[in-house]
């Protein structure tokens, strides 16, 4: 951990990443510089802004992309990643990008706004250190977060503590949020223009996801009501056409590595693709759902072999979604679902697909009925309980939405692969976390030992 403490400018780290030097370039070069009290707060929220999209939208979204079977791994070192095969060195620079790119920089940035009474930046970088450390102990398990910043080797918090420390965060961000007061720049703010509310909804979704993934679902419906309530209102990271602004997945897939990851014999493909309506068995494609135009957003199938489609979802000038309504409405499903309450997760759900109507053309997602998933309803294969059957649908519909989003790979981990996501490699089980990197065994002595094996389940999800 004692790279924590080397200054790094977000510019100079994507330059570091593969697949992410344009991600940056033509925002602030140096945002993250925290010599002296001449930094503008703005700047540096803005640095930590991009960071923290780059966590999320990175190299560890392609390989949870590639584990959860959504993308794969063809060509060069991508075909060991996709049959996960990883040493420990292979998470270095993700593990570099979230410490002291993303969660150290939100602290100075936060310590720095109180001093100039600015709680509307406060608030804002609390909400992006919790969407990194939520992201963070998902993926790994035990991580350093409460003596971040204080020492050079920090000691492991449990993931429970985490969680918790997290939620207390969040709080905070909230109360902070809720002022409006500060100053938090329009131009800056590359994600709401300055809008204190719209943060304050993305915190309430971010607790009603951490308490999803901690497995308390009342007090995740609790949060999702309070919630990103509109599309429009989407934590979304932009894009544009200009080569220095590129989609990730874009300047990965097209610019810096072509043909290293597609999605040829993947799973999600087939799940979406109307093609295979009559072909395989787990086709989504029926009486109340056409996934035509989601599937030609997020794929493209030529000659049978599935690519991802660098004109839509992965397009040069497509934005890359963090935290959504989408997301929001399908926690309160899941949540309603597992507190018996059948048909508040049907509204929830029905809620969502008709946004996705207007996303992908009007009678494309259908409401459903409660009946539909009792047994002898369509969506009943005739020997499921109305609640396993209904729960089944919420969780395929959070695994299309996530398509190239880590939410994915955490769903598939918390829920035993409730959806029997197909298993690569030689084995018989789906990774269960990411290996500490290699950099912070070295040098952190309070690094977990004996380090957890990639199969090792985090403690929330044993």
């Amino acid at each position: 951990m004692k790279k924590i403490y080397r200054y790094i400018s977000i510019f100079s780290l994507a330059l570091s990443v593969m697949g992410c030097e344009s991600f940056v370039e033509g925002f602030e070069e140096d945002p993250n510089n925290p010599s002296g009290n001449s930094v503008d707060v703005n700047n540096m929220i803005q640095g930590v802004m991009l960071a923290d999209g780059l966590i999320h939208e990175g190299e560890m979204s392609r390989i949870t992309g590639m584990w959860t079977d959504q993308f794969s791994g063809v060509d060069r070192q991508y075909v060991n990643l996709d049959q996960y095969i990883v040493t420990a060195g292979d998470f270095d620079s993700p593990w570099s990008n979230i410490y002291y790119a993303t969660i150290t920089q939100a602290r100075i940035a936060k310590g720095k706004a109180r001093n100039e009474i600015n709680p509307k930046i406060v608030g804002v970088a609390q909400v992006l250190e919790a969407h990194a450390a939520g992201t963070t102990t998902a993926l790994f398990g035990d991580i350093p977060f409460s003596e971040v910043g204080s020492t050079e080797t920090p000691s492991f918090d449990s993931q429970a503590q985490v969680y918790s420390s997290i939620q207390v965060l969040l709080d905070s961000a909230i109360t902070n949020l809720a002022l409006n007061r500060g100053l938090l720049k329009a131009e800056k703010d590359i994600y709401f223009g300055g809008d204190a509310q719209k943060w304050l909804r993305v915190a309430y979704t971010l607790k009603a996801r951490y308490y999803l993934q901690a497995g308390d679902y009342a007090k995740a419906e609790s949060a999702a009501l309070q919630g990103i309530s509109d599309p429009a209102n989407n934590m979304v990271v932009p894009h544009f056409e200009s080569y220095y602004n590129a989609n990730v997945f874009y300047s990965f897939g097209v610019l810096e590595r072509p043909g290293y990851m597609t999605a040829e014999g993947a799973f999600a493909p087939k799940l979406i693709d109307p093609a295979q309506k009559d072909v395989f068995a787990r086709n989504r494609n029926n009486a109340k759902t056409n996934e035509t135009a989601r599937f030609n957003f997020y794929y493209k199938s030529t000659s049978g072999a599935y690519d991802l489609n660098y004109t839509g979802a992965f397009a040069k000038n497509q934005g890359f979604a963090l935290v959504t309504y989408g997301e929001t409405q399908l926690i309160l499903a899941e949540a309603r679902s597992r507190q018996d309450n059948l048909q508040g997760a049907v509204d929830a759900l029905n809620a969502y697909r008709s946004k996705l109507n207007d996303k992908f053309g009007a009678g494309a997602y259908q409401s459903f009925l409660l009946t539909d998933f009792a047994i002898g309803g369509f969506e009943n294969n005739g020997s499921l309980l109305p609640k396993e059957s209904l729960l089944n649908e919420i969780l395929e519909e959070r695994y299309v939405t996530f398509i190239g989003n880590i939410e994915a790979f955490n769903d598939v981990r918390r829920t035993d692969n409730r959806l029997n996501i197909p298993v690569k490699g030689s084995g018989n089980q789906i990774p269960e976390r990411f290996l500490y990197p290699q950099d912070e065994v070295n040098s952190n002595p309070n690094t977990p030992s004996p380090l957890p094996g990639l199969f090792e389940p985090t403690a929330l999800n044993k």
